[in-house]
């Protein structure tokens, strides 16, 4: 045999024992498939896990407080702000479809917050404060990715809500609170790697834009503080950045 055709023998050889155990690795492993000669993640299927992170917010409520404007000659819908930070962390659950290098889904997530901050009245007299408390956040979101084998790079965007807690106390009127469920929008992005071929870890960043209502109650005179005869509305906004990790479990199609 010449040295050349040993060469080429040795070279086909070595060739056919590199491909073949990842031949027999993705014949035989959930959660891999095929497409256009490549071995890919199947990111198809239903999925739950969870997430962990910080956010930061900013928080604005507005009431028409005429008695203390008449008082401090401060402005009427002077608003009063927050700045709270802390942790986020909760579950969430899905599913995705795939097709091609494509992943399209849907996600719902539930995180516990501790987003509370205490301020001093922006009117007469200093001594009185005032605080709020975001003690939760859901989301229900559309998603859309791109995927290269375990990688998967995804935007996301839908509904966010919240239960936002206001409260007052008054060396001269009292304590009050006021708590409403509020809703707004939100947006995302982020990236997921398949760590094991059901495993999927992640992190990702979220914004959220809610909006506190606006009417023509008073609220916190319903609850023993009467600041004015005239009722006077309440409202404001939230918006909220958070960067989490996330971890969740993929039953594919094989589970």
């Amino acid at each position: 045999m010449r040295p050349a055709e040993l060469l080429r023998l040795v070279a086909t050889a070595a060739a056919i024992c590199w491909l073949a155990p990842i031949s027999a690795e993705a014949d035989g492993i959930p959660g891999v498939i095929m497409t256009d000669s490549q071995y890919l993640t199947d990111w198809s299927g239903f999925y739950v896990g969870g997430k962990l992170g910080g956010a930061f917010s900013n928080i604005t409520w507005t009431q028409d407080l005429n008695a203390f404007t008449a008082l401090s000659g401060v402005a009427p819908n002077t608003p009063v702000q927050f700045s709270p930070s802390g942790v986020a962390g909760g579950f969430l659950g899905g599913a995705n479809l795939q097709l091609g290098q494509w992943i399209f889904g849907a996600e719902v997530s539930f995180s516990g917050t501790d987003l509370s901050q205490k301020t001093a009245s922006p009117f007469f007299p200093a001594t009185d404060t005032f605080s709020t408390t975001l003690d939760w956040l859901l989301t229900v979101e559309g998603r859309i990715g791109y995927s290269w084998d375990r990688v998967m790079v995804f935007g996301k965007g839908g509904l966010a809500a919240t239960d936002a807690t206001l409260k007052v106390t008054s060396t001269r009127l009292g304590t009050a609170s006021f708590t409403e469920f509020a809703k707004g929008w939100t947006i995302g992005a982020g990236v997921e790697y398949a760590a094991w071929n059901s495993v999927i870890l992640g992190i990702e960043y979220d914004y959220m834009n809610i909006n506190l209502s606006k009417g023509g109650d008073c609220p916190l005179c319903d609850e023993g503080i009467t600041i004015d005869s005239t009722p006077s509305a309440l409202g404001g906004n939230v918006t909220i950045s958070a960067v989490t990790l996330r971890a969740s479990y993929l039953f594919g199609a094989e589970d």
